[in-house]
């Protein structure tokens, strides 16, 4: 992780329809830094101010209120800063799909980006081709269907294929994988973190599954009302289950059964987050004793 931040939030506010019958308040000073290489989640209940936070990162909303925006030292009020540029850079996927399909056919969409930057057409292939391979959207029968004949889940892999076609250094995914299929989702799953861990790509995660949270970051931001009421490591802060719920929120179902075998006596050693690190544990705690609390309960449920 590099020591400055690439996107360094301090003190923001933002207000929607100022001085209208209307008004809304969805940031509250809100305090953020995302490192480039790193994989970040931002948690919150439905209108905690997460949608709103992200499109500061990449110009979508540019900041007016009290506060300061900066992606690699370029503060984003600059009405002279090169908006094009950073939005290469820091590629965001909305929650709805629709909001980023335009073209007529699906390669077209995909492509568009790259042809705004000037690329050859051969080039431009060579990288619709990669983009739709990373979601997981077969080149040949895909490329030529009508964008809007597509699922929903297919819409969301084509909006996402359409921004990594930037190939950005930050990837923002705002509740991108709601409405793809389980196995989809997962497929996707580790086509991003194989991004993120093989080529270094910086993601930045909004969404209200725990389990996927806990798969994909390593840090959290927790938000409620405007502002930041939580933030540290993953494990961190899914360690507090009661001050999440006081927010919205729960802790992926893992770590929920972690918390309740302790609450019983039964020493878990280190709570998981993940699927992988509970199926760890348990196997530690049964086959540290045979006579274990859990082992008893278990034969006596048979």
């Amino acid at each position: 992780m590099s020591e400055a931040p690439f996107i360094q939030i301090n003190d923001l506010h933002h207000v929607y329809l100022r001085d209208t019958p209307l008004e809304i308040t969805a940031l509250k000073g809100v305090d953020m830094e995302i490192h480039m290489g790193e994989s970040v989640g931002i948690i919150g209940r439905t209108g905690s101010g997460k949608s709103t936070v992200v499109q500061h990162f990449n110009g979508l909303i540019r900041p007016r209120e009290p506060g300061k925006v900066l992606v690699d030292g370029e503060d984003m009020s600059d009405p002279k800063i090169d908006i094009k540029r950073v939005r290469q850079r820091v590629g965001l996927v909305f929650q709805s799909p629709q909001q980023q399909l335009f073209e007529k056919l699906v390669g077209d969409d995909i492509a568009y980006g790259p042809k705004r930057l000037g690329m050859v057409q051969a080039d431009r292939r060579e990288r619709v081709k990669w983009a739709m391979e990373m979601v997981g959207l077969d080149f040949e029968r895909f490329k030529d269907r009508f964008t809007f004949s597509l699922s929903g889940g297919e819409m969301r892999k084509t909006a996402l294929a359409g921004v990594l076609a930037l190939r950005p250094e930050v990837l923002i995914l705002d509740e991108s994988t709601t409405g793809v299929d389980p196995r989809g989702r997962k497929e996707l799953m580790a086509r991003l973190l194989a991004l993120h861990k093989e080529h270094g790509l910086t993601l930045v995660f909004v969404s209200p599954n725990m389990e996927e949270v806990a798969e994909l970051v390593e840090r959290v931001y927790v938000m409620d009302d405007g502002r930041v009421v939580m933030s540290g490591t993953t494990r961190e802060v899914f360690s507090q289950p009661e001050e999440l719920f006081q927010h919205g929120l729960n802790v992926p179902q893992v770590t929920q059964v972690a918390h309740d075998l302790r609450a019983r006596g039964i020493g878990v050693e280190r709570v998981p987050v993940t699927v992988d690190e509970g199926v760890e544990e348990i196997w530690k705690i049964l086959s540290s004793c045979e006579t274990s609390p859990l082992v008893s309960t278990y034969q006596a449920t048979r």
